[in-house]
């Protein structure tokens, strides 16, 4: 499987289309040079700065490496496509809104 890093970049956007107050980086960890590339994804709160999540994952084949939501306790997709689309649903949850709100400072 060839992966277009504009799929990623696609799927992030519409992740913050429907989460306003969450942005998103994306950065290269490593490459070789030749045939490995790994990305990493930050997602985090913009008001306050706050992680949301990391992941890792190879730009050739999408494979996921490494993954942390905070407050997602289910099994995540081994494929960063997957994944980006399950965070999303876990995002516009209730669950993930609840969570939220026990670290806002007042």
């Amino acid at each position: 499987m060839s992966l277009s890093k504009n799929i990623v970049v696609d799927l992030l956007n519409h992740l913050i289309t429907d989460n306003r107050d969450i942005s998103w980086k994306m950065g290269a960890g490593y490459h070789n040079g030749r045939d490995i590339s790994i990305y990493e994804i930050l997602i985090y709160e913009i008001k306050n700065n706050r992680t949301i999540g990391k992941l890792a994952f190879n730009g050739d084949t999408g494979g996921l490496l490494k993954i942390n939501i905070s407050g997602y306790r289910q099994k995540m997709a081994d494929n960063i496509i997957d994944a980006i689309l399950d965070i999303n649903n876990y995002l516009r949850s209730s669950v993930h809104k609840i969570h939220s709100t026990q670290f806002k400072h007042h």
